[in-house]
């Protein structure tokens, strides 16, 4: 039985530059842009959606933002069912701006307005409500991620960390002083940070924090490995032959985590965790982002042929009016259907 899912943290836009090892010595290096809805949180939601699993995401956004009116409207074309809270302060623009080299991450520059934003307690203890599993990224800050975590533990969720990158990993070291986290995953380079070592080599199951059940660390194209239970496992790499890029490969990974322990109802088990991470990461190696084009906006033909009869009705009334020697009362009739279809035209441009 799969269950109700939730996924705390950041959604923005992502712009991708890749350029081919040959332009590297060029200033002006000729390449390809890609674009998408990204973050770590919707990245793990989209994959998890797209397995038929029930997913509701978390964020905040920002209205004085370009980037929240296109995440609002896309994110209604796919399965997630979105919670945003929408705040009103300054200006700040959500985006991931990338460089890649044949489609590894070379350099990367990311702004968030998440971090900033004050939770709503109230919003946060109804939806953690009737749910059995969180997913937080560490876009938050950390006393965000334990607001988060009160609710969490309130209504007894399963709960997995994210980690996002190497200068935001360290933002779990204060929730693990005070809550038992079920998994915490996060990649090599984020590792070595977390621990304070030079090379993965060096961590022991003895440096693991008490209150962390389960550590998976990325290993890239020499797979992952697992801490549990006083064990270390190695698992190998899915084998693909044609990789178009690695980038949100440690977010599939999350993605298949997750989806594992809710088709065992909450059991960890590290074999079938490990066939759906084969299953999840071979399938975004292959592709750019995890959702690429933005749509056109969509007709509302419901709303189209509604006020389509209505307007019929008000010039049939108004012809029949005229000819029935009660022109004063289709005169009336036709101002207020003029008056309905403008107010109709305004609430849906502001709406847009």
């Amino acid at each position: 039985m799969k269950n109700n899912i939730i996924v705390f943290g950041g959604v923005h836009i992502d712009i991708l530059a890749d350029y081919s090892k040959k332009d590297k010595i060029r200033v002006d290096r000729v390449g390809e842009l890609h674009y998408s809805i990204g973050g770590t949180a919707y990245n793990i939601a989209y994959h998890l959606a797209e397995k038929k699993n029930k997913i509701y995401l978390y964020s905040v956004l920002n209205r004085n933002s370009y980037s929240t009116l296109w995440i609002i409207r896309e994110t209604k074309n796919t399965l997630i069912k979105t919670l945003f809270q929408i705040d009103h302060s300054t200006f700040t623009e959500n985006g991931f701006v990338a460089i890649r080299q044949d489609g590894n991450l070379e350099r990367a520059v990311t702004s968030s307005y998440l971090s900033k934003a004050e939770l709503e307690p109230k919003l946060l203890e109804k939806y953690c409500k009737n749910k059995d599993i969180a997913v937080i990224d560490c876009n938050f800050e950390s006393h965000q991620i334990a607001t988060i975590m009160k609710y969490c533990k309130k209504h007894d969720l399963l709960v997995v960390i994210a980690a996002t990158s190497d200068s935001k990993v360290k933002r779990i070291s204060p929730i693990l002083k005070n809550y038992v986290v079920d998994v915490v995953t996060m990649n090599e380079l984020e590792a070595c940070s977390f621990f304070c070592i030079k090379k993965i080599e060096d961590l022991t199951v003895a440096m693991i924090p008490f209150n962390l059940s389960n550590l998976v660390i990325t290993l890239g194209a020499k797979g992952h490995v697992i801490y549990s239970d006083g064990k270390i496992t190695y698992f190998e790499a899915p084998h693909i032959s044609e990789i178009v890029s690695t980038s949100g490969s440690g977010d599939a990974l999350s993605a298949a985590i997750v989806s594992s322990i809710s088709e065992n109802n909450g059991v960890i088990n590290w074999d079938d965790c490990n066939k759906k991470i084969c299953e999840f990461v071979g399938e975004a190696i292959t592709q750019h982002g995890t959702y690429l084009k933005p749509t056109r906006k969509g007709v509302p033909y419901k709303l189209v042929v509604t006020w389509g009869i209505i307007f019929f009705i008000c010039i049939i009334l108004a012809l029949y009016c005229f000819f029935a020697d009660h022109s004063r009362l289709g005169l009336y009739l036709t101002i207020i259907g003029l008056i309905i279809a403008f107010g109709q035209i305004v609430r849906s441009e502001m709406k847009d």
